[in-house]
Protein backbone atom coordinates (compact mmCIF):
# COMPACT_ATOMS: atom_id res chain seq x y z
CA UNK A 1 0.00 0.00 0.00
CA UNK A 2 2.86 2.79 0.71
CA UNK A 3 4.64 1.76 -2.91
CA UNK A 4 1.10 2.14 -4.51
CA UNK A 5 0.68 5.60 -2.42
CA UNK A 6 4.10 6.82 -3.16
CA UNK A 7 3.91 6.02 -7.01
CA UNK A 8 0.26 7.59 -7.32
CA UNK A 9 1.93 10.89 -5.18
CA UNK A 10 4.69 11.07 -7.77
CA UNK A 11 2.03 10.53 -10.76
CA UNK A 12 0.20 13.99 -8.56
CA UNK A 13 -3.12 11.27 -8.29
CA UNK A 14 -3.10 11.49 -4.94
CA UNK A 15 -1.64 14.77 -2.24
CA UNK A 16 -0.41 14.08 1.83
CA UNK A 17 -3.51 16.36 2.11
CA UNK A 18 -5.87 14.39 0.53
CA UNK A 19 -4.85 10.90 2.48
CA UNK A 20 -5.03 12.92 5.92
CA UNK A 21 -8.52 14.58 5.12
CA UNK A 22 -10.22 10.71 4.06
CA UNK A 23 -8.33 9.06 7.19
CA UNK A 24 -12.14 8.76 8.62
CA UNK A 25 -13.32 7.14 5.39
CA UNK A 26 -10.33 4.70 5.06
CA UNK A 27 -10.69 3.63 8.80
CA UNK A 28 -14.30 2.45 7.39
CA UNK A 29 -13.51 0.97 4.43
CA UNK A 30 -10.45 -0.95 6.19
CA UNK A 31 -12.54 -1.97 8.63
CA UNK A 32 -15.11 -4.01 6.12
CA UNK A 33 -12.50 -5.29 4.52
CA UNK A 34 -10.88 -6.54 7.48
CA UNK A 35 -14.33 -8.16 8.10
CA UNK A 36 -14.60 -9.57 5.28
CA UNK A 37 -10.87 -11.05 5.15
CA UNK A 38 -11.35 -12.37 8.69
CA UNK A 39 -12.43 -16.02 9.05
CA UNK A 40 -14.32 -15.64 12.34
CA UNK A 41 -16.76 -12.88 13.40
CA UNK A 42 -15.20 -12.23 16.81
CA UNK A 43 -14.03 -8.56 17.45
CA UNK A 44 -10.19 -9.98 18.26
CA UNK A 45 -8.97 -11.30 15.17
CA UNK A 46 -11.23 -8.04 13.63
CA UNK A 47 -8.39 -6.09 15.21
CA UNK A 48 -5.47 -8.14 14.66
CA UNK A 49 -5.99 -7.85 10.40
CA UNK A 50 -7.30 -4.32 10.52
CA UNK A 51 -4.38 -2.78 12.74
CA UNK A 52 -1.37 -3.70 10.39
CA UNK A 53 -3.70 -2.34 7.58
CA UNK A 54 -4.17 1.01 9.15
CA UNK A 55 -0.53 0.80 9.77
CA UNK A 56 0.60 0.69 6.28
CA UNK A 57 -2.56 3.46 5.31
CA UNK A 58 -0.53 5.77 8.53
CA UNK A 59 2.82 4.93 6.37
CA UNK A 60 0.97 5.95 2.88
CA UNK A 61 0.22 9.11 4.40
CA UNK A 62 3.94 9.71 5.42
CA UNK A 63 5.34 8.38 2.35
CA UNK A 64 3.30 10.53 -0.36
CA UNK A 65 5.34 13.62 -1.08
CA UNK A 66 3.60 16.97 0.02
CA UNK A 67 1.86 18.92 -2.77
CA UNK A 68 3.48 21.72 -3.77
CA UNK A 69 2.26 24.94 -5.71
Amino acid sequence: MPSLAWVLGKLGVVSRELLKSWRRYAVVVLLVLAALITPTGDPFTLMVVFLPLYGLYELSVLVVPRRTI
